[in-house]
């Protein structure tokens, strides 16, 4: 069985790159929708530190989500930052589907 102080450790690692990852894209790109995901990413990083129930899986899966919708565009235009950026968003999906930590931090 995991421990649910280390999940609570990795959740918070994870809504923090969540944070700056958007705050980042903002100062890249200065614009509404950045402001949004920025919001956005914020909100999923509280419920992950707040360990309100199923919440690493919806936003496991808008992690991974955003990993598929921009992986080719991120390949094709070469766009190598962007394109670490989605396989780092990857790696936090498939932390927040099966690491044992962070399901016993949400169980």
């Amino acid at each position: 069985m995991g421990s649910a102080e280390k999940g609570k450790k990795l959740c918070m690692l994870i809504g923090g790159y969540m944070v700056v990852k958007s705050a980042v894209n903002l100062l890249l790109g200065f614009g509404l929708m950045n402001i949004v995901w920025l919001a956005v990413n914020a909100a999923l990083a509280w419920v992950l530190y707040t360990a309100k129930p199923n919440f690493h899986i919806v936003t496991g899966v808008f992690l991974a989500l955003m990993f598929l919708l921009n992986v080719k565009n991120n390949i094709a235009g070469h766009q190598w930052f962007y394109l670490a950026e989605g396989i780092a968003d990857a790696a936090c999906a498939a932390a927040l589907f099966i690491n044992k930590d962070i399901k016993a931090r949400f169980s």
